[in-house]
């Protein structure tokens, strides 16, 4: 088992400094004003998608480094899921509707990604920084659910 300490730094921070759309938006759910926090919660939806389908690219970067990882079927209809889902997120007409999308979207990421490290498809400190990050996405998400009191994005 890995520890945060066997994560790569560049990976590790780069990685930890993506959470800050993240953790802006569950802080932002939070504003006074409703227009403000309309807009927190719908700029974190939206880096969302790019992280969401960035975790899907993830994998078809894999198959395309044409060591032993077969590009198939399998691999890259997993690689375009998480894109599908933030696209078809961007299209709910409630933030709340979209948040639990992603909540759903990131968990099942989480999920495939820790079975491809257990496989040895990925480095075992590709889990660990994916557990790490999972969980703070996750709690951000939480958070704007709590924060966003029903909004309806615009």
């Amino acid at each position: 088992m890995t520890g945060p300490n066997d994560v790569p730094k560049p990976a590790l921070a780069l990685g930890v400094a993506g959470l800050i759309p993240f953790v802006s938006m569950a802080a932002g759910s939070f504003a006074a004003d409703s227009g403000t926090a309309v807009l927190a919660i719908n700029a974190g939806l939206l880096y969302g998608a790019v992280i969401l389908s960035f975790l899907g690219g993830v994998h078809w970067g894999r198959a395309l480094a044409g060591d032993r990882i077969e590009p198939s079927w399998r691999r890259l209809g997993w690689a375009v899921t998480p894109s599908l889902i933030a696209w078809g997120a961007a299209f709910l007409p409630d933030a709340v509707l979209a948040l639990v999308t992603y909540v759903a979207g990131f968990s099942l990421a989480y999920f495939v990604d820790i079975r491809a490290t257990h496989a040895g498809i990925f480095p075992a400190w590709y889990g660990t920084l994916r557990k790490i990050l999972s969980i703070a996405v996750l709690a951000c998400l939480l958070i704007t659910l709590l924060g966003s009191g029903g909004i309806v994005s615009s």
